[in-house]
């Protein structure tokens, strides 16, 4: 029986603050050439809103090289945006560099679905996966032991879990969202520590992606493209708050 999870909660926030740290979108073109010179010539011009002045490494084709490796990085000149084009995907990744607090999962990628549809658009490309992922983190003095007293029965918290320095919990489950579309759902929850100063915080990190079985007859067009990251931000949500409701913390 196939589980369907409802959009309906992703109204109202977790009692746990989250700032989101990066997120990724990725496109999979398996049957894909791709041409850096053509792109930086014709395609990257169209993206000079989040990579103006951008200056493009292209690595160089090595025999037998895998296809998923990429061919062609651009950076934003803040280093917030990135694109990593491989033969065989496509990655756009924002991560926070100044004050995450004010970036949300809808803003972020609301940006970068251009990017996505303008790159399938241009090689006609058959798109066979879609993937989403997003890291979220908290700031806590003792984020293993939040950890621990959150996910666990009382009776672990004695031993062995009575002062754990790390902790992580990781959950993946397949179902369908309201769309229809079938997708894998991975949650990771775990200690981590900020690069700055090194203060530790809670981390979350939540991947969506359609299912790797059902690739080989996919072909998502633009509008597919533009419908399931519109709609992912919703459904991350939903999940976070099942797993860190209102009143938790």
């Amino acid at each position: 029986m196939t589980e369907r999870l409802s959009t309906q909660a992703a109204s109202s926030k977790p009692e746990l603050s989250f700032s989101l740290a990066s997120c990724q979108l990725t496109l999979f073109t398996p049957e894909e050439e791709i041409s850096s010179v053509k792109i930086i010539r014709d395609l990257l011009p169209k993206w000079d809103e989040l990579f103006g002045n951008a200056e493009p490494i292209i690595l160089p084709s090595v025999p037998g090289m895998p296809r998923e490796i990429p061919r062609l990085i651009i950076k934003s000149t803040d280093e917030v945006w990135r694109c990593e084009i491989a033969s065989e995907r496509i990655n756009l990744v924002w991560e926070a560099r100044i004050e995450p607090k004010t970036a949300t999962v809808a803003s972020v990628q609301n940006k970068g679905i251009k990017v996505l549809i303008d790159y399938k658009e241009f090689l006609n490309a058959r798109v066979t996966r879609m993937a989403a992922v997003i890291t979220r983190i908290r700031p806590m003095s003792k984020p293993a032991m939040f950890l621990a007293e959150h996910f666990c029965k009382p009776q672990w918290l004695k031993a062995p879990l009575n002062r754990p320095e790390s902790f992580e919990l990781h959950a993946h489950k397949k179902y369908q969202l309201d769309s229809g579309l079938k997708v894998n759902s991975w949650v990771r929850n775990k200690t981590g520590s900020l690069l700055a100063d090194q203060s530790p915080v809670v981390v979350v990190e939540q991947d969506l992606n359609t299912l790797v079985e059902e690739s080989s007859t996919n072909n998502f067009d633009s509008g597919a493209i533009r419908h399931f990251f519109s709609s992912v931000p919703a459904e991350f949500d939903t999940i976070l708050n099942l797993y860190y409701p209102t009143g938790a913390a």
